[in-house]
């Protein structure tokens, strides 16, 4: 796995959910993972997707691919 000065470069999967100010990805150990991105995700609220970002801290992404899981 890449890493990127001392956040891990991962990929995950799960069910994106949008509260309004957030985006979450909840995983199927049911973790919530946030995401942070500039780019409008509503298209995939509620989709199971696959995520690609820097992990920070154990719950937070930075956001830099977004594709549907099993497309």
């Amino acid at each position: 796995m890449a890493t990127r000065g001392n956040n891990a470069y991962r990929r995950l999967t799960g069910r994106l959910r949008l509260n309004g100010r957030s985006a979450m990805l909840e995983t199927a150990e049911e973790k919530l993972i946030y995401l942070t991105t500039s780019d409008d995700l509503a298209d995939f609220d509620g989709c199971a997707v696959i995520v690609e970002g820097e992990l920070s801290g154990g719950d937070r992404l930075s956001l830099t691919w977004i594709g549907l899981a099993g497309a």
